[in-house]
């Protein structure tokens, strides 16, 4: 079995730790792009019977992290230029609102927030200096996902809040595929200033601090799209 074993959790069902595994490994790259997922691999890799194995398919196909056919099960869906900018516009145009919200609700507990978060993503190492790269995507995703999070976090709306963390899953596929093919030490510098800037700005309520996010998010966009048409051209060319 793998390194990616499913170790029993309380308040979790088996299923739900499943399904936290399998997208872990999706969203972090483990298990890449177009990969097609078998059975007796997953079962072995999960540690986990047939009944929790499909619940959480059935979740992560639901959710457009992995795609289903009915003659060649599921596989991890390809990149495309269509979709990291589908993803992004959507992503866009909710965390405006939410930051929007967070700002004109937000305390010094929630400010504090936003410091220990930033705080923490600009130690967080990039790939390119540690061995395991694809602990190192999920280690940093995570502070990245909690800074992001922290900005939004005051905003009174529970129900947008959950969309955007839906939206979030999808871009960081997105992500992990920047940070394996970008100067590293170029990205940290460009992360640790774009980061810095947004939470000073948030933190003083700047009025422009949601097109500061926009345009923070757009860049990464862009940066992705120029990737996908450089190694796959006659598949961004087809989508684009």
């Amino acid at each position: 079995m793998s390194d990616s074993l499913v170790v029993s959790a309380p308040g979790r069902t088996l299923a739900g730790q499943v399904y936290e595994a399998l997208k872990r490994d999706i969203l972090s790259g483990a298990l890449p792009p177009g990969s097609a997922l078998l059975t007796r691999d997953l079962l072995d890799r999960y540690g986990c019977g047939i009944s929790p194995l499909r619940e959480a398919l059935a979740k992560l196909v639901g959710e457009d992290l992995l795609e289903a056919s009915d003659h060649r099960g599921v596989r991890v869906p390809m990149p495309s230029v269509r979709d990291v900018e589908d993803v992004y516009r959507i992503r866009i145009a909710l965390e405006r609102e939410a930051l929007t919200l967070a700002m004109a609700h937000g305390d010094d507990a929630w400010e504090g927030s936003i410091l220990a978060a930033a705080h923490r993503l600009e130690k967080a190492p990039l790939p390119d200096a540690v061995q395991d790269k694809a602990m190192a995507v999920e280690g940093w995703e995570a502070r990245h996902r909690a800074f992001h999070s922290s900005l939004i976090s005051a905003a009174p709306a529970p129900r947008l809040l959950r969309l955007i963390d839906q939206m979030v899953d999808h871009t960081e596929r997105y992500r992990a595929l920047r940070l394996a093919h970008v100067d590293q030490i170029k990205l940290r510098g460009d992360m640790v200033s774009e980061h810095r800037r947004l939470m000073e700005a948030v933190i003083a309520r700047d009025p422009e601090s949601p097109q500061l996010l926009a345009e923070h998010f757009d860049r990464t966009c862009r940066v992705v799209v120029d990737i996908l048409q450089q190694n796959q051209p006659e598949r961004a060319a087809a989508v684009g």
